[in-house]
C-alpha cells in the first residue's frame, strides 16, 4: 500500500513536471505541501530567486527563516510549489458574495492569481491568517473607476434622449478630444519647474509623454527586511500564528489600506498585473536609502514630546546611503534617533521612471520604506499589569512621475503593549497611519 502511495504521488507530480524549473535538484513533500529544492549559486540575491520563481521575498522568508541571516552559496532553498488547479468558488444568493473553502497549501497571493483578485482586496474582505476549510469572501469589488463612469453615461442618456439615441456614442469621443489639448500644455511645463536639488540627476532630463484623465498611483510597500520589532513574539503568541507572519501582515495591510480616494491605485504587493512580483523586485533594485530632513508639514506624532537643544540631537551620520540588498540593510540599518530625520528613499537606477512611467502611466509612487513596531519600557500605563506604551512607526516617500520628490517623512501611532491580539492592532493602527500617508499627495 505504502508502494502504490509513493507511486501515485510520483505519478501526480509528473502530470505537473512541465511546471518545475530544470534547474531545481528536486522536490520534496513536507506538512502536506510540496516544494522545488534549489541550490544557491554565487552571485544570487534573495530578489533574483523571487523574480525567477513568481514567489514574494516575504513567501521565500516565511518557508526559510534561515534568509533572515543571509543569503549563502551552497544553501538549499524550499520554494512553495503549487500545481495549477481550478478555482473552486460558490455564491451566495442572498448577499451576491462569491465564496472559496480554503485548501491546504494555499496562501492569499495563489488564490489573488486564481481569481485575479488583488491581494489587497482579499485583505480588506478577509481576516489576516488562512485556515485549511475557512470559508473566504473571493468577491472582485467594484473599482473606483467604474463607478466614476456610471453616472456620466446616465447623465448624457438623458440628455441625447430627446433627439438621437446614437448621440452618447458619437458626443463620447468627442469630448475627450476636446479635453487633451487643454490639459498638454500644463504638462509639459512641469519639468521645467523643479529646482535642481530636487530632481534625481539621473532623471531630471527625462520627460513623460502621457495624460491621465485619472490620476494613477504606483504603491511599493516597505521591503521585508526593512521591518524592525521588538514584539513580533508576543503578538504571535496570543494571535496562535507564526511570528514571521506577523511582518506579513503589518506589510500587506499597510499595502492594501494605501488607496487613496480619486486615484487609481496599481499595486505591486499582489497586483492583478502577472510579473507584479518581478516588478516589485525591480523596484527595490533601483532604490537606496539615507536618513533625510523631513519633508511634510507637520510630523503627525500622535502627541507632543518635549523638544531637545541642538546639542542632545543624536543626529544620523550626513550623506549615509545603504545598500538594497536586504541582508545588509538588516544589519546596517538603525531607528533614526531625530524626529526631524526619517529613513527616504533615493532613486538610483536612472531606468526607473523610464521603465515604470511606460509600463503603467502613474503620475506618484508612494515608497513606504521602514516600518518599526518598538515598545517604549520608560513610558508605562498600567504596571501592574506591565503594559507600556508601543510604538508603530512607517517612513515613506513620494515622488512625482518626474522624478521630483514631493513629499516624506516619518509617522506614529502610540498604542498599548498589553494587546497583543493582531487582528485588532491592525483595524486599530494601519488604517490611521495610512490615511496620513496618503494626504501627502498634492490635490
Amino acid at each position: 500500500m505504502k508502494t502504490f502511495y509513493c507511486l501515485l504521488t510520483a505519478l501526480i507530480f509528473c502530470l505537473n513536471v512541465k511546471a518545475v524549473p530544470l534547474d531545481s535538484i528536486g522536490i520534496t513533500k513536507q506538512d502536506g505541501k510540496f516544494y522545488i529544492k534549489y541550490l544557491v549559486e554565487p552571485g544570487e540575491t534573495v530578489y533574483r530567486i523571487s523574480t525567477k520563481y513568481g514567489i514574494p521575498v516575504s513567501d521565500l522568508l516565511e518557508e526559510n527563516p534561515e534568509l533572515e541571516k543571509g543569503l549563502k552559496t551552497g544553501m538549499v532553498l524550499l520554494i512553495p510549489y503549487l500545481p495549477e488547479k481550478k478555482p473552486k468558488a460558490n455564491a451566495d444568493e442572498e448577499s451576491g458574495q462569491q465564496y472559496h473553502t480554503v485548501e491546504k497549501g494555499e496562501t492569499f497571493f495563489s488564490l489573488s492569481r486564481k481569481y485575479n483578485i488583488p491581494v489587497s482586496d482579499l485583505l480588506k474582505q478577509n481576516n489576516v491568517e488562512l485556515k485549511t476549510g475557512q470559508k473566504i469572501i473571493v468577491t472582485k469589488p467594484v473599482t473606483q473607476k467604474s463607478v466614476q463612469k456610471q453616472p456620466e453615461v446616465d447623465n448624457k442618456k438623458l440628455e441625447f434622449n430627446t433627439t438621437k439615441t446614437e448621440g452618447p456614442k458619437k458626443e463620447e469621443p468627442k469630448s475627450n478630444e476636446v479635453q487633451k489639448p487643454i490639459e498638454e500644455p500644463k504638462v509639459t511645463s512641469k519639468p521645467e519647474t523643479p529646482k535642481p536639488e530636487t530632481v534625481n540627476s539621473s532623471t531630471e532630463n527625462y520627460t513623460p509623454d502621457y495624460v491621465n484623465s485619472t490620476k494613477k498611483v504606483i504603491v511599493i510597500p516597505f521591503d521585508p527586511y526593512l521591518y524592525f520589532s521588538d514584539a513580533d513574539d508576543e503578538i504571535a503568541a496570543v494571535s496562535k500564528i507564526n511570528r514571521i507572519k506577523v511582518r506579513q501582515a503589518f506589510r500587506k495591510r499597510l499595502n492594501a489600506y494605501l488607496e487613496p480616494k480619486g486615484f487609481e491605485t496599481i499595486h505591486l504587493l499582489g497586483g492583478q498585473a502577472k510579473d507584479s512580483t518581478t516588478d516589485l523586485n525591480r523596484a527595490y533594485s533601483s532604490i537606496s536609502y539615507t536618513y533625510d530632513d523631513v519633508m511634510m508639514s507637520g510630523l503627525h506624532i500622535d502627541k507632543p514630546e518635549i523638544k531637545k537643544s541642538k546639542g542632545d540631537l543624536k543626529k544620523p551620520t550626513k550623506g549615509t546611503e545603504l545598500s538594497s540588498n536586504g541582508a545588509q540593510l538588516q544589519s546596517r540599518s538603525s531607528i533614526a534617533k531625530d524626529d526631524g530625520k526619517y529613513f527616504a528613499v533615493r532613486i538610483k537606477d536612472p531606468n526607473f521612471f523610464p521603465f515604470f512611467n511606460t509600463k503603467y502611466k502613474p503620475d506618484y509612487y508612494i515608497f513606504v520604506s521602514q516600518f518599526e513596531v518598538k515598545t517604549n519600557y520608560e513610558n508605562c500605563l498600567d504596571r501592574a499589569r506591565q503594559n507600556y506604551e508601543r510604538v508603530f512607526t512607517t517612513h515613506f516617500s513620494i515622488f512625482d512621475k518626474y522624478g521630483k520628490q514631493v513629499s516624506g517623512g516619518r509617522l506614529k501611532s502610540l498604542y498599548e503593549s498589553g494587546n497583543n491580539n493582531l487582528e485588532k492592532i491592525l483595524s486599530d493602527n494601519i488604517p490611521a497611519l495610512a490615511e496620513k500617508i496618503m494626504a501627502e499627495l498634492p490635490k
